[in-house]
């Protein structure tokens, strides 16, 4: 193999933080932003020129999902925050119901105004920022990271930190000091397949209701007059029979999801188009993820015009635009203390170790094949545990976000972000509290741990001092709808006891 070989040279160390957290995402605000304001110093770094992750970066849309079936907000904290300063800022309705995956509840947003918010809560906590800034390598002695190093328009620098939160959503800096990881299902390393979401405007909302109403057939579990009408933001699940048809035409790309789902925006006639999809991508490879930029964007305006010409109310709809990068559901799951099963997730399982809380259905977009599993939203609320943050043979690093130690059936569940935040939270305050007492993120107290999140507004089950926050509205009503229009089916329902 050809190669050309990197002189040694000596890197200058920019920054000494208390707590490293590398990633901008729903994860790494969930961290940076609770790590400061347990007092450590932080700096977060981010590769873009803006914070959010998947929902900026990816323009994944709505958040899901904040209540259980009887309407209880389960996912609070940072996370709960986040949609509270949407809401003063009309760039989101809140909590609302959702006509589509049996969620309690989805939260849409504009990305602008999510990208603002961020912003303002960082700056709020005294979290230091660098922008632009891309993770490249780490260095790890005797169980511990020594240094970490990063790329910018600065050149190569280098960053000491007695804590690293790996909040890069595919463990980069896990893999890069050989901790242990895997990738995918258990059985084959497959992994869910990507999408790049987009959004559509120009969409005649009073045309588009129309249609739903007249072809409410065509739709997941037929919603009556009513529920349309009533929606605060109106969410669009089906269309599976007529997709197939098209696809056969050729009217309709063969490899995006077969069926249309898309969520109504705080701004007039816009939607977030969850409908592109791609197999056989790997999230941590260049050439594939270069792949699926190009073929999505393809798929993106094929959809588009497919429903320009079948869905009434978009006869004058257009793409606005596309997220910055693909979305990637999944890649790296490190190997930590704990790894969590899909039977915490569907036995609503707590922990003495329990950090954050999860309640999204088991989400499987397939590794092949086109039906999409899903369990149904806010059944079980389930606990996310500390000891599934820390990467094995590794002292004073937490992983946070989608790639904690989980398998693939609960990783489902687990990857979405307000979960993530939620994820992102506890190890934030976890790792402020090592660097306050000196310890090893092994023997930070946890009892501590979940003593500061619930005091800064975290929920967590079996908790003294956790009272329930329903809101009547978002009580599911409709469980286990049927997935026929909608290409999804439940497998676990057995498992589940339910």
């Amino acid at each position: 193999m050809n190669y050309i070989e990197e002189s040694t040279r000596r890197i200058p160390v920019m920054a000494e933080p208390d707590v490293l957290v590398v990633g901008g995402g729903p994860a790494g605000i969930g961290a940076a932003v609770a790590a400061a304001r347990n007092g450590a110093k932080v700096l977060l770094l981010e590769r873009y020129g803006f914070v959010g992750g998947n929902l900026t970066v990816a323009m994944v849309n709505p958040m899901f999902t904040f209540h259980d079936v009887n309407g209880n907000q389960v996912i609070r904290g940072v996370a709960g925050e986040v949609v509270d300063r949407l809401v003063k800022k009309t760039v989101s309705p809140g909590h609302v119901t959702d006509l589509t995956f049996d969620n309690a509840s989805m939260s849409p947003f504009d990305p602008e105004g999510m990208k603002l918010v961020l912003f303002e809560m960082l700056k709020e906590a005294g979290v230091e920022l660098m922008l632009h800034t891309t993770f490249s390598d780490a260095y790890a002695e005797e169980g511990r990271i020594v240094g970490v190093i990063v790329e910018s328009k600065s050149g190569r620098q280098a960053i000491r930190a007695k804590t690293v939160i790996d909040c890069s959503a595919d463990a980069d800096v896990a893999a890069r000091i050989g901790a242990p990881f895997v990738k995918g299902r258990e059985s084959d390393g497959a992994m869910q397949p990507v999408t790049l979401f987009y959004r559509v405007a120009g969409v005649d909302m009073g045309r588009l209701k129309a249609w739903m109403k007249a072809n409410r057939h065509l739709l997941k579990d037929s919603p009556t007059d009513e529920e349309i009408d009533s929606q605060s933001a109106l969410a669009f699940l089906g269309m599976k029979e007529i997709i197939q048809a098209a696809v056969e035409r050729g009217e309709y790309p063969k490899d995006a999801a077969p069926r249309i789902l898309m969520y109504e925006l705080p701004r007039e006639g816009q939607f977030a188009v969850n409908c592109t999809r791609l197999q056989g991508i790997d999230g941590t490879n260049v050439l594939d993820l270069t792949r699926a930029e190009i073929e999505t964007r393809h798929q993106a305006w094929a959809v588009t015009e497919f429903m320009k010409r079948h869905i009434g109310g978009f006869e004058d709809a257009y793409v606005l635009d596309t997220g910055v990068q693909v979305g990637i559901r999944e890649t790296r799951h490190i190997v930590g203390d704990y790894t969590m099963t899909e039977e915490d997730v569907l036995n609503s399982r707590a922990f003495e170790d329990g950090i954050a809380c999860g309640t999204f259905a088991i989400d499987i977009h397939p590794p092949e094949g086109e039906q999409q599993v899903f369990t149904g939203s806010g059944k079980a609320v389930y606990e996310i545990p500390y000891r599934s943050l820390l990467p094995q043979g590794v002292d004073n690093l937490l992983v946070a976000g989608r790639c904690i130690s989980a398998t693939h059936n609960a990783f489902g569940s687990v990857r979405v972000m307000a979960t993530a935040m939620g994820i992102g939270q506890g190890a934030g305050t976890a790792a402020a509290l090592a660097v306050r007492q000196g310890l090893k993120t092994r023997k930070v107290p946890v009892a501590e741990v979940r003593r500061l999140l619930i005091e800064q507004g975290q929920y967590l089950l079996d908790a003294e001092g956790v009272k329930e926050r329903r809101d009547a509205g978002l009580r599911l009503t409709k469980i286990d709808g049927s997935g026929n229009t909608a290409s999804h089916h439940n497998p676990f329902a057995r498992k589940s006891g339910s």
